[in-house]
């Protein structure tokens, strides 16, 4: 049950980061394939940083800097919704 609901939370984090990221980058493009992009960019920085952090033995560094993240996905998701359905 831990291991699913950390997935989630990693998952809430690499959304928020690949949606703040593809905002900057790539600012044009229809919000769903935003979306996807902001989804792959955001889960190749979370795999690259636990990466990192198990390279140097800190994988629960990495993780709980990882998780503290996750609240802002669920922002960000929210923020994302509603631009997309234009409010």
């Amino acid at each position: 049950m831990i291991a699913v609901s950390q997935g989630a939370l990693l998952a809430l984090t690499a959304l928020s980061l690949g949606l703040r990221t593809t905002s900057v980058l790539v600012p044009r493009i229809h919000p769903l394939a935003r979306l996807v992009v902001s989804a792959v960019v955001g889960s190749i920085f979370v795999f690259t940083v636990m990466q990192i952090a198990m390279s140097h033995h800190l994988h629960d560094l990495g993780l709980g800097v990882l998780l503290s993240l996750s609240p802002v996905g669920i922002f960000d998701g929210f923020k994302w919704y509603f631009r997309w359905k234009g409010r």
